[in-house]
């Protein structure tokens, strides 16, 4: 690492023809992790100031097509411009950038560079297939101001038809013309033989095409005519010859080129020395990556399963348990944010990777992983999921989750009557009690309780399941605190429809209780955090200090540090240079205070305090008098996200307080879980401290 930040700080230093071959060629077989990014980004900011070279220009493409992690705005505008100088002048208009996605910052900078390669190739007179349409066709236009592409046939072979320039870019494969091409395109009882599909594609493609990539085109042109079990045949004679040929998965130097590689071979089963490499990289790849890549990772176990062997792949998977965090060393006693990669995981990869755990470590393992993960993986492992021992571990374990209920209420005609009957309303409410979970297993929250709420065959199941004890059934409602008083009226009305004997208890004086038992709770239940997604309301003075400190750090802190830098490498070897560590590890509090900064300032809605309209309820601008249970009075002043200041009676309506006050009524009691407390009054805010916050 020390010979890296040597070389960043020399090239961004003296940003010479020398000096970033020397940085390219140490990162040349280098993946650019977030670590990577980081180490880079004092390079970006030198480079800001200066005029770009092609040196530096092929330097930043190099970058953008490594990137694994998302680099940063800085890296972002100076990818963009360095496009702009890559691009021919007539590509380089607003339309094509567009397209490119290079403005998409959700976009990752490794496909604008792959899309920016695929347009440089791209030209009047190419040949392109295009997998999603499986349509070929040749280009007759490239219209740099709609930001579209027009195709013709080739050789008889496709039709007219103009395409959006954005989907040519994320999936064409680019040929140069030539007549072999007719060969691949055209549906015939007896093509042309998979080896030369194979080198007419590698000898025409102007960018490296992928093993199933060749197989889509096949599908779609030559072989399109074939039954699966005859293209199967043609397919497999020479591939693996061809897989021979090249570097195998198991060849991988980081996870990203394991990735690659595997996509690249065909389905032959894996060999006892294939086996071993896995095993020997596994045992290598460090924990911290292994959970900085997670989703690559689960990828590749995905990928391998297929071709797997049961009796060897456990021992390639051995050095995973524990390290990858899906597969958790203790499946029983593990942290739900651990295991949320199951929830984002798409739908084919969850049902292989489901099939490569039980297959590493047996029925046992998925059935005690199972009691911890989200709905959408239980929905994706299907007969994956042993019914009786889910319900063995969750009998011995004690373990069970809104997620399990309504995956149980799915399968409730082949589950095992031991699992049915943990779909009863204690579990109901129990689950649906806890408060918030993370992101992954919300789905199941929301979908357990519109069960609960609408669907008249999941009521007459809880109520089947408490045995006609309508006493316990009502006292186990009592403690729904989720529900609003609406929610409650409703829920009993149609518990009372489907269940007489319930219908009885209810007239009897339960329904009171239940009402009853959530009054003072309902409002603060539906006081929600502001989604991260929605504007924040603060004074003008806190906007205006926050926009104060970004230009500063802009213009002084960011400069000051990289002279600091500048200064701190001159001294020598890193390894022994503490001013270096030191000016680094500020470098790091800037850029993130700076990426802070930027992203509050562009949800920020400032608002003029002394414009706003003060009636019996509590709204951000107002002052409030609070009288608490236990007698204390106090007076506050509820104000924006970034203006609190305890010493001055300012609350932040992003506190937890002020969470719970704001909205509510004059005389409304609101229960803070110690103790309640009561607002007696609402006024305008002070008219000094109002103007103060408006300057």
């Amino acid at each position: 690492m020390a010979e890296l930040d040597d070389l960043v700080m020399a090239a961004a230093s003296a940003p010479e023809k020398a000096q970033i071959a020397a940085l390219t060629n140490q990162l040349k077989d280098t993946a650019f992790t977030a670590e990577t990014a980081e180490t880079l980004a004092v390079l970006w900011e030198e480079w800001e100031k200066a005029d770009f070279t092609p040196d530096m220009v092929n330097f930043i493409r190099f970058a953008a097509e490594r990137f694994t992690t998302d680099p940063g705005a800085f890296f972002r505008k100076e990818f963009a411009d360095a496009a702009r100088m890559i691009l021919p002048r007539e590509l380089a208009h607003n339309p094509i950038m567009r397209s490119l996605g290079i403005r998409n910052e959700h976009m990752p900078v490794s496909e604008i560079a792959m899309r920016l390669n695929r347009l440089l190739v791209l030209q009047v007179g190419s040949v392109v297939f295009l997998p999603a349409t499986g349509r070929w066709g040749a280009v007759t236009a490239i219209d740099a101001v709609n930001g579209s592409v027009g195709l013709g046939p080739f050789r008889g072979n496709g039709s007219s038809l103009s395409t959006p320039l954005d989907v040519v870019l994320g999936e064409a494969i680019v040929f140069s013309a030539d007549e072999d091409l007719k060969s691949l395109m055209e549906a015939s009882a007896s093509p042309v033989s998979s080896v030369r599909f194979r080198e007419i594609v590698k000898r025409r493609a102007k960018m490296a095409v992928s093993d199933k990539e060749m197989r889509s085109m096949a599908l779609a042109g030559c072989a399109k005519k074939m039954t699966e079990s005859v293209f199967n045949n043609w397919w497999a004679s020479t591939a693996a010859t061809t897989a021979a040929a090249q570097r195998r998965g198991c060849d991988g130097r980081n996870l990203q080129e394991m990735a690659l590689l595997l996509e690249a071979e065909g389905d032959a089963k894996f060999t006892d020395d294939e086996y071993a490499a896995f095993a020997a990289f596994f045992t290598r790849l460090r924990p911290d990556t292994a959970r900085r890549e997670v989703k690559m990772l689960a990828s590749i176990v995905a990928m391998m399963i297929d071709r797997a062997d049961a009796a060897d792949f456990p021992a390639a998977m051995a050095p995973l348990a524990g390290k990858a965090i899906f597969w958790p060393a203790d499946p029983v006693n593990v942290r739900l944010e651990d295991l949320a990669i199951w929830g984002e995981l798409p739908a084919k990869t969850l049902g292989a990777l489901g099939k490569a755990t039980v297959a590493a470590f047996g029925s046992e393992y998925l059935a005690a992983l199972l009691t911890h993960l989200p709905l959408k993986a239980l929905n994706g492992f299907g007969a994956l999921i042993d019914a009786a021992k889910l319900a063995e571990v969750i009998e011995k374990q004690h373990c069970c989750s809104a997620d399990i209920l309504c995956w149980i209420w799915k399968n409730r005609k082949k589950a095992p009557a031991d699992l049915v009957r943990m779909v009863n309303i204690e579990n109901v409410v129990r689950f649906l009690s806890v408060g918030e979970v993370p992101k992954a297993w919300g789905p199941a929250m929301r979908e357990l309780r519109t069960l609960l709420m609408d669907n008249a065959d999941f009521q007459k199941g809880l109520i089947a399941q408490a045995d006609g004890n309508a006493k316990m059934f009502t006292a186990t409602l009592c403690g729904a605190l989720f529900l609003s008083a609406a929610e409650r009226q409703s829920l009993l009305v149609k518990l009372s429809r489907v269940s007489p004997l319930l219908q009885d208890a209810l007239e009897g004086g339960a329904a009171k209780q239940i009402l009853s038992a959530g009054v003072g709770r309902d409002k603060q239940n539906e006081v929600k955090a502001p989604p991260s997604n929605e504007p924040a309301f603060t004074s003008t003075k806190s906007h205006h200090r926050l926009i104060a400190e970004l230009e500063d750090l802009i213009n002084v802190q960011i400069p000051e540090n990289r002279e600091a830098l500048k200064t701190a490498r001159a001294h020598g070897d890193f390894r022994e240079n503490s001013e270096f560590d030191a000016a680094k590890e500020r470098r790091n509090q800037l850029s993130r205070r700076r990426t802070e900064l930027e992203r509050d300032l562009a949800q920020i809605q400032p608002m003029v305090m002394s414009g706003i309209a003060v009636s019996d309820q509590a709204v951000i601008g107002c002052e409030l008098d609070l009288v608490y249970s236990d007698g204390e009075k106090e007076n506050c002043y509820l104000v924006g996200a970034w203006d609190g200041d305890p010493d001055r009676r300012m609350l932040s309506y992003r506190t937890r307080l002020g969470k719970a006050l704001l909205n509510r009524q004059v005389g409304e009691s609101i229960d803070l879980g110690s103790r309640k407390v009561v607002i007696s009054a609402v006024r305008p805010l002070p008219e000094k401290l109002a103007a103060e916050l408006d300057d």
